[in-house]
């Protein structure tokens, strides 16, 4: 049985991995399964019982279930890919991965979903400028560690630009662009011309993201 992603791809870390399937050039092995979040398909009985933390994207792969991006994406690449460059075998090499799938996950996403957690559920129509401001403390960060560097965890594209890039372009539909970071602007555009897909899957699915912020802000 193939393994089958559940997701939604408005959803960031659904993009993340999509675009790593596709890096790793395992389109003819993962199927998908659209989630709508929208319609709140998430929250059905039969999806929570396999998925309780009801989130895309969400894996299930001959009787085992496995939530959250960045482990869907580590073990698809584990578990599938024929290298290891996406994420690397070596300890040193993989560490440092992990460690900027951890920025990602608890910085990037935490900051993303503080400025939009309000909106979806209705509690505001407009985000302050001081979570925008935390956004850029996280895109600062991210310039800093990309000084002198074309990639965030060494001389290779990792799971960790695919999972952070996602963050960062799904963040600015609130927060603003990056622009005014030097590193980070050019580590995006190297991303936009090196990642098989980005535009049918990142920009694509961030365009509908943001339509849908949108509709929240004004309805």
């Amino acid at each position: 049985m193939a393994p089958i992603v559940y997701q939604d791809l408005l959803s960031p870390p659904v993009q993340a991995v999509a675009l790593t399937v596709r890096a790793a050039r395992l389109d003819s092995v993962v199927q998908y399964e659209n989630v709508s979040l929208a319609a709140g398909e998430h929250l059905k009985p039969e999806f929570v019982k396999k998925f309780p933390m009801h989130a895309v994207p969400a894996l299930e792969d001959d009787g085992f279930y496995l939530w959250d991006s960045h482990a869907i994406c580590a073990y698809l690449v584990s578990a599938y890919c024929k290298d290891d460059k996406l994420y690397p075998k070596d300890p040193k090499k993989r560490a440092k991965v992990d460690q900027f799938l951890h920025f990602s996950n608890s910085i990037l996403y935490n900051r993303l979903r503080d400025m939009s957690e309000p909106l979806w559920r209705g509690q505001t129509k407009s985000v302050p400028e001081e979570k925008k401001q935390r956004v850029h403390e996280a895109f600062q960060s991210l310039d800093t560690m990309l000084e002198g560097r074309q990639w965030l965890a060494g001389d290779d594209m990792t799971i960790a630009d695919i999972c952070c890039v996602c963050e960062v372009n799904g963040a600015t539909n609130l927060a603003g662009d990056f622009s005014k970071f030097k590193n980070v602007s050019a580590w995006f555009s190297r991303c936009q011309a090196t990642m098989p897909g980005f535009a049918d899957i990142a920009v694509k699915g961030n365009a509908i993201y943001k339509g849908l912020l949108e509709k929240l802000m004004s309805s």
